[in-house]
């Protein structure tokens, strides 16, 4: 004998179910996206030239208090100073990515780049870098 579904004791499932469906679906799809959105190394290596091209000319390529006779020269001095930097970009380049190591964890990277006595640690995601705050390295 047939019965009604309804007398046989079928329920709907839990709501649970519907929305765990719905919150793997989005995971799914976030994690795919930050996979491709992972920058690749030569991005970052020219974000980090860029942060260090930025902190060597604002600490080498600033204007200093002198007298107003001398004001020319180190106007001339400073304009030659970024001018270098600049020129040199390639070398920037270069050393930073001698200096960087890059863990592809798929979702992100984590970049470690140890320059003059300091380790930058950064994450790269959805074509972004954080970068934390430099750790002293103590070599003995």
């Amino acid at each position: 004998m047939l019965q009604d579904k309804k007398s046989n004791g079928y329920s709907k499932p839990p709501r649970f179910w519907g929305l765990s469906k719905v919150g793997a679906i989005a995971l799914t799809v976030g994690a795919t996206v930050m996979g491709f959105t992972n920058p690749p190394r030569d991005e970052y290596v020219n974000y980090a030239s860029n942060k260090l091209a930025v902190e060597i000319r604002e600490s080498l390529c600033k204007e200093s208090k002198v007298p107003d006779f001398l004001s020319n020269y180190t106007g001339n001095l400073i304009k030659s100073c970024k001018k270098l930097i600049q020129t040199q970009r390639t070398t920037i380049k270069e050393l930073m990515d001698n200096a960087t190591r890059r863990q592809n964890l798929i979702l992100f990277s984590v970049y470690t780049t140890e320059f003059r006595g300091r380790r930058y640690n950064t994450i790269g995601a959805v074509g972004n870098f954080l970068t934390f705050p430099p750790e002293k390295i103590d070599r003995n």
